[in-house]
């Protein structure tokens, strides 16, 4: 559901010498095989039929008391839930005041027990403490940045000690021309860069505003947080390919798996250019063309579990038997293909998204694109915005 930006940025310091990563390349089939996973519907909220409404759902975070943290973008605002379903609290609200936020893009849980409510435009992070109390906010500040200099804030994780995971956009202008470095990076309490994890630059010339997906390319939903602070990124678009970060920055392994994407029929390019479409919404010129990408994502979204196993959804939502929801790679800790789960509940993976918490618990987004799209003012051929269904959560167990 987040999308976006072009090719890599180099940075003016000199990198540290790491040894060569270990790398293990996976054939196309898993040692294990494919598993069959029925989930468990444990319970929803939204829907036609529930007093809570949900406008768009930018995240999802299962806190270590097991409630679930579900914010909504649209509202300002983030439902929280019982292990069980029952609607506990609404935490946050809009506004600019203390504890309040202006359509988040990203919210994430850190050890303390705080809730970090990120910004988009402009980028600011609010802390809410476990009730919803303002706890304290921080501000972005790349190499060379003064605090609070412009950014855009998509997503980010909570890290050990306190430290933020951080991924978004830094801009400067000139004339017509914005130039734009999206970033993935490690940063303290307060917001300050430690670690650039990736970067890439991208350039709009808003007297021709066009929007190139390939070009836009970055880690926006391909990137997760495991234990000790690793981070593991898919960087390319087009590669399936798997990098484990240790916190200083240094790739400690990549894993491949022999796949080759999709071609996108017509119903798939007219998808990528509805979402190119809401993209160029939050600019403030009209937008007047785009380009999609003719293949889907070799990587669409990863997981990291407790046991450092990896979960891989592919950017394939085609050739599903009948009931599996979607198809999940799973890699063991050293990186070796294992296994193929293939998960069984109703959806399309087109459509609705999909969140692998802890606990062995998944969480299906019924109509999250609609959603998304609906917030962007975006509609498809021949209808309107006001016609998305109205956005579901369920939650279920994996066995």
């Amino acid at each position: 559901m987040h999308s976006a930006l072009l090719t890599l940025f180099a940075l003016g310091l000199a990198a540290p010498a790491f040894a060569a990563p270990a790398r293990i390349d996976n054939g196309a089939a898993p040692s294990e095989g494919r598993r069959d996973v029925q989930l468990e519907e444990i319970w929803r909220a939204g829907g036609e039929d529930d007093e809570i409404f949900f406008g768009s759902i930018g995240a999802v975070q299962l806190g270590v008391d097991g409630r679930f943290h579900i914010l909504d973008t649209q509202q300002s605002c983030v439902p929280v839930y019982s292990p069980d379903g029952e609607h506990l609290a609404t935490l946050g609200r809009e506004g600019d005041g203390p504890g309040e936020v202006r359509r988040p893009g990203g919210m994430f849980l850190l050890e303390d027990g705080r809730i970090a409510l990120l910004q988009s435009f402009p980028g600011r992070i609010v802390f809410l403490d476990a009730g919803g109390n303002p706890a304290g906010e921080a501000t972005y500040q790349g190499p060379g940045q003064e605090q609070g200099a412009f950014c855009v804030l998509n997503a980010g994780q909570g890290l050990p000690g306190g430290e933020l995971l951080l991924l978004g956009i830094r801009m400067s202008f000139g004339g017509t021309v914005s130039d734009q470095t999206f970033f993935l990076s490690r940063c303290d309490g307060a917001g300050k860069e430690k670690v650039q994890y990736q970067s890439k630059g991208y350039q709009i010339n808003y007297a021709d505003f066009r929007l190139d997906e390939g070009k836009m390319d970055f880690l926006w939903n391909r990137f997760a947080v495991g234990p000790q602070g690793r981070v593991y990124t898919a960087p390319e678009r087009n590669q399936y390919l798997v990098r484990v970060l240790a916190p200083d920055g240094s790739v400690e392994r990549e894993f491949t798996r022999a796949y080759t994407a999709p071609a996108r029929d017509a119903q798939a390019k007219q998808t990528a250019t509805r979402i190119m479409e809401g993209i160029g919404s939050y600019y403030p010129t009209p937008l007047l063309g785009t380009t999609v990408e003719s293949t889907e994502p070799a990587v669409a979204a990863l997981f990291v579990d407790p046991r450092r196993n990896v979960l891989v959804q592919t950017g394939d939502p085609g050739q599903r038997d009948p009931g599996v929801f979607c198809l999940l790679d799973e890699f063991d800790a050293q990186g070796r293909y294992v296994r193929q789960l293939a998960l069984h509940c109703p959806g399309d993976p087109r459509q609705d998204g999909l969140v692998v918490l802890g606990g062995n618990r998944v969480v299906v987004l019924r109509g999250a694109l609609d959603a998304w799209l609906t917030q962007q003012a975006v509609a498809g051929e021949g209808e309107s915005a006001a016609e998305a269904p109205a956005l579901e959560v369920i939650c279920y167990a994996m066995p």
